[in-house]
């Protein structure tokens, strides 16, 4: 029987863990398919060993979330070159808004791809951060209990 930690704020380790790894799975898959197919060689150095991680079940160190950090802003940074933003212009009567100008945002075929895969390595960071501070957590509680 696997031993779960709940904590005060109903928070499961195990399901928290068994959450990330999912994730991860699915990162892997992104990247794999989308990053390394469509990124500046930089950012596929970045993913590369992002993925060799994930693929070990390497998750919990410091090195993958820094990786997976630099992949976000690498890849940020790349959809931001794919976009462009278009201004639309309406004069006609038929224009109660009061404004006759407005802003569209277009995205080029690939930044759009790469923004499928930068929601879904944000989401994986988010819970990574979340896993990292509740062991921590963990680790402090034991620290306090074995202390008193």
């Amino acid at each position: 029987m696997m031993n779960t930690i709940t904590f005060p704020s109903g928070i499961n380790i195990s399901a928290l863990a068994a959450e990330c790894i999912s994730l991860a799975r699915i990162s892997a898959t992104g990247i794999e398919e989308d990053v390394l197919d469509l990124a500046l060689p930089a950012t596929k150095q970045i993913a590369t060993v992002l993925l060799s991680n994930i693929r070990q079940g390497t998750l919990i160190n410091n090195g993958v979330l820094t990786l997976l950090e630099a992949l976000l802003d690498a890849i940020d940074d790349e959809i931001e070159e794919g976009t462009r933003w278009i201004t639309r212009y309406d004069h006609s009567e038929e224009n109660v808004s009061g404004n006759t100008s407005w802003q569209e945002t277009t995205y080029s075929p690939e930044a759009e791809r790469l923004i499928n895969i930068f929601v879904v390595l944000e989401e994986f960071h988010v819970l990574l951060l979340q896993l990292y501070a509740t062991l921590q957590a963990e680790k402090t509680l034991t620290v306090l209990r074995a202390a008193s």
